[in-house]
């Protein structure tokens, strides 16, 4: 997806990521939170927050998005979604 400035942006704040191991990278290897994306940065559009409350800007391209599992109440409604799209059928 693009926004306003045609600039890529398949993170949005509040995502999960992990930093990609580099040895160029601070606190590679560690995982964050997307706390801004700012597009005109000079230092990096993605702003993302640690546990410890320290804070890094970095590229997309350092970045790895974190999938994380469903939650127990998410697999309930997909299972009961699930299970009436049978019985209506």
């Amino acid at each position: 997806m693009l926004d306003k400035n045609a600039f890529r942006t398949d993170l949005r704040s509040g995502n999960h990521v992990r930093i990609r191991r580099s040895w160029r990278l601070p606190l590679a290897g560690r995982s964050g939170v997307v706390t801004a994306i700012e597009p005109n940065d000079p230092y990096g559009p993605y702003l993302i927050e640690f546990d410890d409350g320290m804070q890094f800007r970095y590229e997309r391209r350092d970045l790895e998005l974190i999938v994380t599992p469903f939650t127990f109440p998410d697999r309930v409604v997909l299972t009961l979604l699930r299970l009436a799209r049978l019985l209506r059928m």
